[in-house]
């Protein structure tokens, strides 16, 4: 039995091995090892951890999540008003900024600090002696909501601040925001569970960022670049603004890599024209660098006068609606999506945009061979925001909701309470491949090589038809290795991936299954309220309504599909 000095020793290398690999990943985008072996590291040190409970410390990895739900957020009072900027929304108005500031300085000898302005939730974090003590909202900038629970899940923030040149008290301001891929991948998930979709990136963020249970926060993929820091103990900082962003990342802390100092205004505009023209980053801000010309040119009741965010034009066109295509979801849903002239948009050709229900398409008034303005800025979803009706042609026909399914026919269905048309027939083929997709996708069984053109094909050969002949494709494998653009190698590969997939944790079956509005947080209550499964084959709704973060329309989903004997059926062998 090995004795608690090298259990303990084993757990503080743990410890930075964990935190090493998440600023590999998180700060600097670099993984040096594989989300499993991740995985196998925080295992291990979690089981060291609960059979050695007195080993447990704070700024441990595995305290990144609380264990219990917040009842409310606690109001905080910030040490430092926290400011929000000014904008500029045209050249002309960034000019008058410049001018401004020169006649202020009575100088034009000035450095400035150029960088993205993230779009997201700016939060306040205060260490002391190193260790991350709490984190707040900006609130009305005087007074934010204490949120230290969930910043805590924010893997790219450091718990404790491992370097000796940092004073007792160190304020760290910065912004939490989604990338935009992990932002259309969650909109995506909730779109196919009926949750209401977030606008943009932003509100994703602010939304996760404020949950009262910090497990739905850490299941956001959430990212957090810093731009200030403060002290109420020691001013030994840097007098330059960009060098303290320099000192912040030798700390730990992310910052924008896009970050450039320049002294005149042509170098400025031409920066902000790059950035504008590649439209791959945000809106950029400008600070005066000096920190002591900064406290000279001091602050207005919300804004500083030191700093101002240039915005870029929104990006807006102007294109010939072609067509409206209906298409079914796994769950029935009829989503039109209007197809039009292709038009470059924020550095990227554009030819669809979803028009999310025909609620939308009625306010839009919208007809074929419509001109339309399309429109693609924060929002990263494609969308159609007006309809230019004075170019409208005299015989443009409506685009009126179809009658029946545009796949299998049946007649289309909608709710009273529902704003949604559903194809209510369960062996539609597009429900049947939309659910067989899911239940093989990267957060439920992920099975590697079984994507959705396989499904299709597959599905049209007949080989698979529901969840149970998935793994039943081993019995076909003579078969398969016949088809077309198939070989024995690639065969074998697939059927081991099929056979490795039956090792799935609890929750991802149950998210697998495709419950209407059960996503991946919601099948994470289902698994630590209902083990095993048996338990949800007899569940009542008030059991349900009883389990923090279920709702009265999920609860009777959940209840409605495991009352059907059919979902109770899935043999994997």
């Amino acid at each position: 039995m090995e004795s608690k000095e090298k259990i303990l020793e084993k757990i503080k290398s743990l410890r930075e091995k964990i935190e090493y690999h998440n600023y590999r990943y998180y700060v600097l985008d670099n993984p040096e090892i594989s989300d499993y072996e991740y995985d196998l590291l925080m295992k291990e040190l979690e089981k060291l951890e609960n059979e050695n409970p007195e080993f447990k410390t704070p700024d441990s990895p595995t305290q990144r999540i609380g264990e219990e739900p917040l009842k409310k957020f606690e109001n905080f009072t910030h040490p430092f008003k926290m400011y929000s900027l000014a904008n500029a929304m045209n050249e002309g108005e960034f000019i008058q900024f410049l001018t401004r500031v020169y006649k202020d300085l009575d100088t034009k000898n000035i450095s400035f600090s150029c960088e993205p302005k993230f779009d997201g939730l700016a939060v306040e974090l205060i260490y002391k002696n190193g260790m991350l003590e709490i984190a707040s909202t900006r609130g009305n900038g005087e007074v934010g909501e204490v949120i230290t629970q969930n910043i805590k899940t924010i893997k790219s923030i450091p718990l404790k601040i491992n370097k000796t040149n940092i004073p007792e008290e160190l304020i760290v301001y910065g912004e939490v925001l989604m990338y935009k891929k992990d932002f259309l991948e969650l909109n995506k998930e909730r779109e196919e569970n009926e949750e209401p979709l977030f606008a943009n990136p932003r509100n994703a963020a602010a939304g996760s960022l404020r949950q009262l249970d910090p497990k739905i926060t850490a299941r956001r993929k959430l990212r957090f670049f810093a731009y200030g820091l403060k002290s109420r103990t020691e001013n030994n900082f840097s007098n330059s603004h960009y060098e303290r962003l320099d000192y912040l990342k030798e700390l730990g802390f992310p910052v924008s890599d896009e970050r450039k100092k320049l002294s005149t205004k042509e170098d400025i505009i031409n920066y902000h024209r790059e950035l504008e023209n590649s439209r791959e980053n945000l809106p950029y801000e400008i600070k005066v660098d000096d920190i002591y010309l900064q406290e000279i040119l001091g602050y207005d009741a919300k804004t500083p006068k030191w700093a101002i965010a240039w915005k870029f034009k929104p990006a807006k066109a102007q294109t010939l609606l072609k067509d409206v295509e209906f298409s079914v979801g796994r769950q029935g849903t009829i989503t039109p999506t209007a197809i039009f002239e292709p038009v470059f948009l924020a550095g990227a050709k554009i030819s669809r945009a979803t028009l999310h229900n025909f609620d939308e398409v009625k306010r839009l008034d919208l007809h074929y061979d419509d001109t339309i303005v399309v429109e693609r800025s924060g929002e990263v979803i494609p969308k159609v925001i007006e309809v230019i009706k004075e170019k409208r042609h005299p015989d443009a026909k409506p685009v009126v909701p179809p009658e029946k399914c545009p796949v299998c026919g049946t007649q289309l269905f909608k709710s009273s309470d529902k704003v949604a048309l559903r194809c209510i027939n369960s062996s539609c083929p597009a429900i049947v491949k939309g659910s067989l997709k899911h239940f093989v996708s990267r957060n439920a069984f992920n099975i590697e090589g079984l994507g959705e053109e396989l499904i299709e094909r597959f599905y049209e050969e007949g080989y698979i038809k529901n969840f149970a002949d998935i793994f039943k494709l081993k019995e076909k494998r003579q078969n398969l290795i016949n088809l077309d653009r198939f070989g024995e190698k690639s065969i074998n590969n697939l059927l081991t991936s099929i056979e490795n997939s039956k090792k799935i944790e609890y929750f991802r079956f149950i998210y697998s299954l495709g419950i209407p509005y059960v996503g991946e947080e919601t099948a994470r209550l289902l698994a630590d309220n209902f083990s095993p499964i048996e338990k949800l084959y007899n569940i009542t709704k008030e059991s349900l309504l009883d389990i923090y973060g279920i709702g009265d329309t999920v609860a009777e989903s959940i209840y409605q599909y495991f009352k059907n004997d059919a979902n109770k059926n899935i043999p994997i062998t």
